[in-house]
């Protein structure tokens, strides 16, 4: 009876050692290969970033390195200066700034109307709404131009940034995380005399910070990177944004690749550092969106 007892437990422990050994190897095998797949995509990055420190004799001559042997500081001197890459990125940060104000405050505003005010033909405006989110943006490129063109706002900053104003999947991310607010806050503020509007800036907007976090950094990443738009509408130079300014800085320097990787660098650096300090933000306001439809 002992001996028959020893073997069970002897058994049931290479059972316990092999599931351990099985599983460990296994999330060993899941971790090598989320590795690999970071460094897959932060290598080009790293690449760009090398390679803006490099002369163009030396890009030409070993590109692939990314350790450069003689660093400079001319790329960004010249990206700065002869590329005008300043006066760009000031033109992006104006056209953002305005998209990513009137967006939050839009888009909360529709939201908020979709999810708390009752009135006819809700739903199916809001189904209608969502399904602009199927439409790819070059079926709309032309129509936008010829009705930007009819009212006279082509070569404007108004023609840039206005078709950006509303989107619906800002109002749909927001008026998920609207139907997740308890109703019996809205009903103490309008005991407290709070109208609509009171109601919406004072107590749901507040309570709607990681969702609006959210929102506004996609939207400074789709303004910010905006390329198409901008190079269709605007004819004038001087009004162009960092994605355009880069393209033509390419073309003025007969593709001098250094140059061209430091003004991406400057480009990508706000872009970074926001995805940086808003990353927790990010996942909490996606996470809590999604709890309630």
């Amino acid at each position: 009876m002992a001996q028959t007892t020893f073997d069970s437990t002897e058994t049931q422990t290479q059972r316990t050692f092999w599931s351990v050994f099985f599983r460990s190897g296994f999330l060993t095998f899941v971790y090598i290969l989320l590795i690999l797949l970071a460094i897959s995509m932060i290598f080009p990055y790293i690449w760009m970033l090398a390679n803006s420190f490099k002369t163009r004799t030396a890009f030409f001559t070993d590109p692939y390195s990314i350790i450069p042997q003689a660093m400079t500081l001319n790329t960004y001197q010249e990206a700065l200066t002869i590329g005008r890459m300043s006066l760009y990125l000031m033109n992006s940060a104006l056209y953002t700034i305005t998209v990513l104000v009137a967006q939050l405050f839009i888009n909360s505003l529709a939201a908020y109307s979709f999810a708390r005010v009752e009135f006819p033909g809700r739903d199916t405006l809001f189904l209608a709404v969502l399904a602009t989110l199927m439409l790819p943006g070059s079926v709309t490129l032309i129509p936008t131009f010829l009705i930007a063109h009819a009212l006279g706002l082509t070569n404007t900053f108004m023609g840039v940034v206005l078709p950006g104003f509303v989107s619906a999947f800002g109002i749909f991310l927001l008026r998920q995380f609207f139907l997740n607010i308890p109703r019996e806050l809205e009903d103490a503020a309008r005991i407290d005399g709070s109208g609509f509007f009171g109601t919406y800036w004072r107590i749901m907007l507040p309570l709607a910070q990681p969702a609006m976090i959210t929102l506004g950094v996609f939207t400074f990443l789709g303004e910010w990177n905006s390329f198409i738009w901008p190079l269709i509408v605007l004819s004038d130079s001087d009004k162009y944004p960092v994605t355009v300014g880069i393209a033509l800085f390419r073309d003025f320097n007969t593709i001098n690749w250094p140059n061209v990787f430091a003004a991406s660098t400057i480009v990508s650096l706000p872009v970074v550092i926001l995805f940086i300090v808003a990353q927790n933000s990010i996942v909490g306001g996606i996470s809590l969106s999604g709890l309630k439809g």
